[in-house]
């Protein structure tokens, strides 16, 4: 018997040997009552999100026309405040996905560095696409 007392002993941690035993409806007690307390959630306040969010007070300007609307004319105000949207300071803090970009820069250089064969060889999927093009025959293998 005092084996299997020293066994019993030895697999229970050191918190529950200096922690003092507690009778049978107490610990019941004590069980139910964290349980039954609501756990709140950890608030991190020193990250910020990953991306901008709108603010809760901006709303859409309303000389666009809705979503769902079909309009078959866009007026010349329409289309420069389209244009401005993302430039304006107010906004400059929240996420315009699709809004007018000034990237587009039309030379022959550009086109070499972004499509160009050793642009190509910098990556596993351009390598890739240079050999489905060399086992199909091509000529150009690519700009």
């Amino acid at each position: 018997m005092n084996a299997f007392r020293c066994l019993r002993v030895a697999s229970t941690s050191s918190c529950a040997l200096l922690r003092p035993r507690t009778s049978g409806t107490v610990a019941v007690a004590a069980t139910a009552q964290r349980l039954s307390t609501p756990s709140r959630a950890r608030q991190i306040s020193l990250l910020s999100p990953r991306r901008p969010l709108v603010p809760a007070t901006y709303s859409p300007p309303s000389t666009l026309a809705p979503p769902g609307s079909s309009s078959s004319f866009a007026n010349p105000e329409t289309l420069d405040l389209v244009g401005r949207i993302s430039a304006h300071p107010a906004l400059g803090s929240t996420q315009i996905r699709c809004g007018p970009r000034d990237t587009y820069n039309p030379s022959h250089l550009v086109r070499k560095r972004r499509h160009g064969f050793l642009s190509r060889l910098r990556t596993k999927k351009g390598r890739k696409m240079i050999m489905r093009r060399l086992k199909k025959g091509r000529w150009n293998i690519s700009h």
